[in-house]
Parts: C-alpha cells; sequence; structure tokens
C-alpha cells in the first residue's frame, strides 16, 4: 500500500521551507501509523478471529450443557434429544451421563471424545488425527462391542489409549 501526501511549496523558490517540513512530518507520521496499525492487524489477526478458551474436561461438559459452542448452539436441541451419538442408540449428553459400567472402553472414550469435539468448536488447538480415528471407531463399534472386550485386547487398548490422549488435551496438558 503506498500513501502520498501532497507537498506545497511557498513562493521562496527551491529550498526546503517550513510548508516542506510540515509535509514531511505529516508523510512521514502517517506512514508510521498506517504501518503500525497494519502490523498490529497482522499480528492480531488469528487471535481476533480464532478466539480460544481454556479447555474444559468432559465433566465440565456434561453439568454445563448451556456452554456449548457454536455450531452446536443452534445444534444443541439436535445433539441433546435428536442426534444419535454414532451407533450408541443414545444422544451426545446421555452418553457423557452414561458410566463406563466395568470398564467399558467405548464410553471412556466417548466422554474424552465429546469434551475434545466441544473444546475443538470453542476455539481450542485439536490433534484431529485422534479425534477423527476416535470417529472412525465409534462409526464401526456400539456400545455392546466394546464392552465385550476384556483386559488387553488390542482394540480395547486402543479405546483406552486414545481415551487417555484426549482427557491430556481436555485437561490442557497438550500444547500446540
Amino acid at each position: 500500500m503506498s500513501l502520498r501526501v501532497a507537498r506545497t511549496r511557498t513562493s521562496r523558490g527551491s529550498g526546503p521551507d517550513v510548508a516542506d517540513t510540515q509535509n514531511e512530518v505529516t508523510y512521514v507520521r502517517t506512514y508510521l501509523i498506517v504501518g503500525l496499525i497494519i502490523a498490529l492487524c497482522v499480528c492480531t489477526a488469528p487471535a481476533a478471529a480464532w478466539e480460544t478458551y481454556d479447555p474444559h474436561t468432559q465433566g465440565y461438559w456434561k453439568n454445563h450443557p448451556e456452554d456449548w459452542p457454536a455450531p452446536f448452539e443452534n445444534l444443541r436441541d439436535l445433539v441433546k434429544y435428536e442426534d444419535n451419538f454414532f451407533y450408541s442408540g443414545q444422544d451426545w449428553m446421555t452418553v457423557l451421563q452414561t458410566s463406563p459400567k466395568g470398564g467399558n472402553a467405548y464410553y471412556i472414550l466417548a466422554h474424552q471424545y465429546i469434551a475434545a469435539v466441544l473444546n475443538m468448536y470453542n476455539g481450542n488447538w485439536a490433534s484431529y488425527e485422534q479425534i477423527d480415528e476416535a470417529g472412525a471407531l465409534f462409526a464401526e463399534y456400539t456400545p455392546a462391542d466394546i464392552g465385550k472386550l476384556k483386559g488387553n485386547d488390542p482394540l480395547r487398548k486402543r479405546f483406552v489409549e486414545l481415551a487417555e490422549y484426549l482427557d491430556d488435551y481436555n485437561n490442557g496438558r497438550l500444547k500446540e
């Protein structure tokens, strides 16, 4: 961006005069102000466009559904009442309220996954790879499928590992 200030000359001839000096000062001052504004906009644009908040745990989101971020604000009724959480046969809030009885790794991961998705939409950096992997597992397995798995079963272990990772994210222990 180029900024020009018109220079005026008085009738004193070709040497510098008061009008020229004032125009130079105005030009330099304007240039510095515009440069500062551009620098501030460039440096703060990401923060202004994508305001971040501290992540919250699954317990927080379970107890504060009114704080669910956009786009869930407009979809809150669908998410709470009509939208099933993958193949669980339950809505998102019911999944959050379901205890992982007997160590059902489906619910252990589901609690952390729901909190991670809400944190991500609330403006927090997220590792999409783990969130996507968890979503793919939920798209393939039901709570009953995973509930039957015990101990060191590799699939159950993967559910628990992802849950531990997302728990670290939801508790703010992972940094970008």
